[in-house]
């Protein structure tokens, strides 16, 4: 279910957002298929502290614009958690992901 918010920017920085932890949990180039992103992102929105926090994280870097520059890691705060505890229960195991340990 998608939720209003009448703040376009905070969307796409939560969408900057989830696609930057897809890209450090799977180590991938690219973003998370729809349906997670969009369920990702209707997580971060439906919690106000959720969007301060991915608001706040969005002032550090330039979501907008491409860049030669390093990537630089997501701080490793509650956002970082919950959003990732979030992602781990809704994606799909990864087709070559190594066999769990015993």
């Amino acid at each position: 279910m998608a939720f209003l918010v009448e703040n376009p920017t905070l969307r796409r920085q939560a969408l900057a957002y989830v696609i930057e932890l897809y890209d450090e949990l799977t180590q991938e180039n690219g973003a998370p298929t729809l349906g997670t992103q969009n369920q990702a992102v209707d997580f971060i929105l439906a919690d106000p502290e959720l969007c301060r926090a991915v608001a706040d994280w969005a002032t550090t870097t330039e979501i907008d614009e491409a860049t030669t520059a390093p990537p630089q890691r997501l701080p490793l705060d509650v956002l970082y958690d919950r959003v990732r505890a979030f992602l781990a229960r809704i994606m799909a195991p990864l087709v070559f992901a190594p066999p769990p340990e015993r």
